[in-house]
């Protein structure tokens, strides 16, 4: 929460998002995977404009999809996964929706969701919270996820997967579902503007008296 606090004192509120519809917020982040966030919006409205739903998507080819895809990172895969994925919804419940996973435990919808094809934890978390589910689970990614390690509130080493479990599992009671939108889109402008992979600008952080790193390398406080 202090963490929280001191991100919104240096970056300000968040906007509200605009949210999709699940099975849409699942290829959106199915798209977006390693892919700048403009380029995988622009393919995403590319194919909402050709098709007339996600179930045309679902039963077309991996040779098909690739060309309308192409401007993503790791076409060829996605082009793979996307159509396979929401194949799979259709065959375990008979028709392409997520809707019903609002009244399940998060745990159990993360499970059911992650089983999909090409889905990780943060495609499943994406999806439960940044859709109109809007769930109270913490999404984190590559950037998000070396600012928490950086900041030691995760091993060193971890990756997004065990991130994401430990997060979750520690988030504030009093969270909602907004706070932990809120939280994962500051920890992420955080890592894309200053804790950058390389050269990090320790100087300009908000967190450096709180960041483990820094104080290793004699710049910060954290105790």
């Amino acid at each position: 929460m202090r963490i929280h606090g001191l991100l919104l004192d240096r970056f300000g509120p968040v906007p509200a998002c605009h949210r999709l519809d699940p099975v849409g917020m699942l290829v959106f982040a199915m798209l977006s995977g390693r892919t700048r966030d403009r380029v995988a919006m622009r393919t995403f409205v590319g194919l909402e404009e050709r098709l007339a739903n996600w179930e045309q998507l679902a039963g077309m080819s991996p040779a098909a999809v690739e060309p309308l895809i192409a401007d993503v990172t790791f076409a060829e895969r996605k082009a793979c996964h996307i159509p396979a994925a929401l194949e799979e919804i259709i065959r375990r419940r008979g028709r392409l929706v997520l809707g019903f996973l609002a009244a399940w435990p998060v745990e159990e919808a993360c499970h059911w969701l992650e089983r999909l094809t090409g889905v990780g934890p943060k495609t499943s978390m994406a999806v439960l919270n940044f859709s109109t589910l809007h769930l109270r689970v913490l999404m984190v990614d590559t950037a998000h996820n070396r600012v928490a390690r950086r900041l030691g509130l995760v091993p060193e080493k971890a990756d997004i997967a065990r991130a994401t479990r430990l997060l979750n599992r520690w988030l504030p009671a009093l969270w909602t579902a907004d706070d932990t939108e809120d939280h994962h889109v500051l920890m992420q402008r955080l890592g894309r503007a200053l804790c950058v992979h390389a050269r990090p600008c320790c100087a300009e952080c908000p967190l450096l008296a709180t960041c483990r790193t820094a104080s290793a390398a004699g710049l910060g406080s954290a105790p």
